[in-house]
């Protein structure tokens, strides 16, 4: 397996995103926001590639980022007003960034979603893109370490990855 590119991104606001990344986002966790950031500058490095292999390229988020703030409140929602708004339950799903990606770029390979400390979550990570490569399952992944730390936000680092 070979790193095709790397790109980084740290704790973005809305407001932070190109307008054209901002479509339909409003309401999402801000660990959407540095996921499809880094996901979506990869993209365009390599956009020939991938839109060539669209029904081939996959994803993988791992590390310790999850959709935190929003399912904050949610929870805030639920004790106040005894109800949960239906897309800010959608979009506090673990999976979401990895989802809104795959919709966004038509990506349709394999996806899996680890929530777990990098030291347990990059050696499966690493080791089933391997495997989805060699299978076939996937020509190009998206390797996307997502990890939250109080002091220090969101810090994303997205790989690209072929064999």
């Amino acid at each position: 397996m070979k790193t095709l590119d790397i790109s980084n991104a740290h704790s973005l606001t809305y407001s932070d995103l190109d307008e054209n990344l901002r479509r339909g986002l409003k309401s999402s966790d801000p660990l959407v926001f540095s996921v499809l950031e880094s996901v979506s500058a990869l993209h365009q490095q390599h956009v020939g590639a991938l839109e060539e292999h669209r029904a081939n390229v996959g994803m993988i988020q791992y590390g310790s980022a999850f959709p935190s703030q929003l399912t904050g409140k949610i929870v805030s929602d639920l004790q106040a007003r005894g109800r949960v708004s239906p897309v800010d339950f959608i979009n506090a799903n673990a999976g979401a960034p990895l989802s809104i990606c795959c919709t966004r770029y038509g990506f349709q390979g394999p996806t899996l979603v680890l929530t777990m400390p990098e030291a347990t979550s990059r050696p499966i990570a690493d080791s089933l893109a391997q495997y989805w490569l060699q299978s076939g399952q996937a020509e190009y992944l998206f390797l996307c370490r997502a990890d939250f730390e109080p002091d220090r936000g969101i810090e994303v680092q997205t790989r690209l990855v072929c064999l």
